[in-house]
């Protein structure tokens, strides 16, 4: 499916490369560009591209790494800027800082190099032909505007090219942005000029109005606009139930295999065969016909199997799964914590590799005096990349003195990955796209956007989560005050989408009685629950040894909140009565302070190069941030 987006490209980067003026005799000029379709279409796939080039670490940023800067998942050390987000050390200097913003604007700028004379085909194609050009351009934007407001909180909202005397632009409010976005750029005249769908032709590509129309409606709850949510999310249903474009795909929900068991695949969704899955709605595509690759699976991949094991989940995701009787661990008469990971949520054992079962095909242990593991890939058996002693860079695993939270990661790869030809051992590259929106999550919108618009319906809301729950083979929810039905869509987020990028946002959008932000405005008063989530220690298995080789079988008990954050208290007794036995992790503790890390500072290289912002007697930099630190 991807020849089709992958032609052009090189044609594009031609087209984006350079600003200054040149007008030559066998090719597009900046002057007219664009004159006609071809030249439209190129532009257009190279704002796309510019998409696929926001890394960090070399895996698409943010997505599943900024999960780890909230209380799911954490990274190994060593990897400081991003930990910086978790100590609350972040700084205008940081090259994450300027990174972010620098490729936003950049894709931003491809997208003006098209919008701003798109006009020019009125003479050869027609009004439809320029109001599909133009709606398509400004969703690219309008998600690229909606990343920096995450990050950063009102930015500069620049509508057009600039150049080196049109460089200087103060930032906008929050709530300016949003407007912009919402009753403008994402309006429902311009949404209606797009395709319901592209098709299989281009694949998830190119946004089509179904996909806008959830993107419009993610984009207005992030920022409190509910009545909008509600609206673009029901549009997006009510269109996918006349063209049928969308669905949520069967899941793999059998659980927790052990190895000899098994092991569960849902490449229908995640692997490459997921590329063609009727529930992804948009996705960034990356092809190596282009060179155009990333390096997700090589960071989630074993040790075993010449991964990195660079990030995974920490057990206060793993202690949040319901049991199959959608009670907590805490209810729930089914739950042993002898055997932990039986008759839990199904999406547990999709999202973690747990112990005792299988990755790639690879036996997974995370008790080290475990020597030998299974590889059934090759019939035979291989050491331990989590044992003892240390060998090479064995001490990086998962449960290693230097791994992360004790698990490794399970989405967001193939698992005959290993044995494909995708996979580069050489440079640790693949082609796996890179998805932005997801059936799952659009349903999961409007019932967020139901339950928080007083106007809307608690009963679509409650069947929007149940379809979401019963594919993924948990019972239906009988919540149906406002306050039970928050609570079971919080938990249906945490768990659904976790490690797609979502968590680091929400729990800075949420307060305990709804939202942080009304009409793009913070509520005064409402504070994030991650005051909660993202403070104190992080926790991770303690290590196994030959005195104690299931030490790693933690009996900490939990604590649970209606909001589904899981935190514990050290001095608590466990499931047994005995003392706590989770380990302090990386001697990075959590320190999130409200209203200074919902936002990143603003770069330090962007305020001291623009005489509008360094010399703003307000002061143009974030609160709790000073600019040069």
């Amino acid at each position: 499916m991807k020849k089709y987006i992958t032609a052009l490209l090189p044609l594009a980067l031609i087209l984006s490369g350079c600003t200054l003026e040149r007008l030559p005799l066998n090719g597009p000029s900046t002057g007219t560009f664009p004159q006609n379709e071809s030249e439209a279409y190129a532009g257009t796939l190279a704002a796309y591209k510019g998409m696929s080039l926001m890394n960090a670490q070399n895996n698409y940023f943010p997505y599943a790494i900024q999960d780890c800067a909230s209380d799911i998942f954490t990274y190994r050390p060593g990897a400081s800027n991003f930990l910086y987000q978790l100590s609350g050390d972040l700084t205008a200097d940081q090259s994450l800082v300027e990174k972010e913003y620098k490729y936003i604007y950049k894709v931003v700028g491809r997208v003006h190099q098209v919008l701003d004379k798109v006009d020019n085909l009125l003479l050869t194609e027609g009004q439809e032909v320029v109001d599909r050009y133009k709606a398509e351009l400004l969703c690219i934007r309008a998600h690229q505007y909606d990343q920096a407001m995450q990050f950063y909180g009102g930015i500069p909202f620049i509508t057009h090219s600039l150049d080196l005397t049109d460089n200087d632009y103060p930032r906008n409010s929050l709530r300016e942005c949003a407007d912009s976005i919402l009753y403008c750029d994402l309006a429902d005249e311009n949404l209606d000029c797009l395709p319901v769908a592209w098709g299989s032709e281009y694949g998830t590509t190119r946004i089509g109005r179904i996909a806008a129309y959830a993107l419009k409606a993610r984009i207005a709850l992030n920022w409190g606009y509910v009545e909008i949510a509600r609206a673009a999310a029901e549009k997006a249903i009510r269109l996918n139930e006349e063209n049928g474009c969308y669905a949520l795909e069967t899941l793999d929900t059998r659980g927790y295999l052990t190895h000899e068991e098994g092991e569960l695949d849902n490449t229908a969704l995640w692997g490459f065969a997921g590329q063609n899955s009727k529930e992804w709605l948009w996705a960034i595509q990356h092809s190596k016909l282009v060179g155009e690759l990333q390096t997700d699976i090589y960071y989630t991949t074993p040790r075993t199997l010449g991964g990195c094991s660079w990030y995974g989940p920490k057990p206060a995701l793993i202690d949040t799964y319901q049991c199959i009787d959608g009670k907590s661990i805490l209810e729930s008469p089914l739950y042993d914590y002898k055997n932990p990971y039986l008759n839990r949520d199904p999406r547990m054992a999709m999202t973690a590799v747990l112990p005792g079962s299988r990755s790639m095909g690879v036996q997974y242990e995370m008790d080290r005096t475990v020597a030998q593991v299974k590889n059934y890939n090759t019939d035979s058996y291989v050491p331990n990349a989590d044992s003892y002693p240390k060998v090479n860079k064995y001490e990086y695993g998962a449960n290693g003195t230097k791994g992360p939270g004790g698990f490794y990661f399970r989405k967001h790869y193939d698992i005959n990955y290993i044995n494909g030809s995708s996979f580069y051992l050489s440079d640790h590259t693949d082609e796996l796209n890179v998805g932005l929106i997801r059936w799952a999550e659009v349903l999961l919108i409007a019932a967020e956007a139901n339950i928080e618009d007083g106007s809307g319906s608690l009963t679509k809301a409650k069947e929007y989560i149940n379809m979401v729950r019963v594919r993924a083979g948990m019972p239906e929810i009988t919540a149906s005050t406002p306050e039970e039905l928050r609570s079971a869509l919080r938990y249906e987020r945490k768990v659904e989408l976790a490690g797609e990028g979502f968590r680091w946002f929400d729990i800075r959008r949420w307060s305990d009685n709804g939202l942080c932000y009304c009409n793009g405005d913070e509520i005064p008063g409402a504070e994030a629950i991650a005051v909660k989530a993202v403070n104190g220690k992080q926790w991770a298995p303690a290590y196994s040894t030959d005195k104690n080789p299931t030490a790693y079988m933690w009996k900490a008990k939990p604590i649970i909140d209606a909001n589904w954050t899981v935190t514990y208290d050290e001095n608590a007794k466990g499931w047994d009565g005995s003392e706590f036995d989770l380990r302090a992790f990386d001697k990075v503790e959590m320190n999130y302070q409200d209203y200074r890390d919902r936002r990143w500072p603003f770069p330090r290289t962007e305020i001291i190069t623009s005489p509008t912002m360094s010399q703003d007697p307000e002061g143009y930099q974030n609160p709790g941030y000073v600019t040069g630190q």
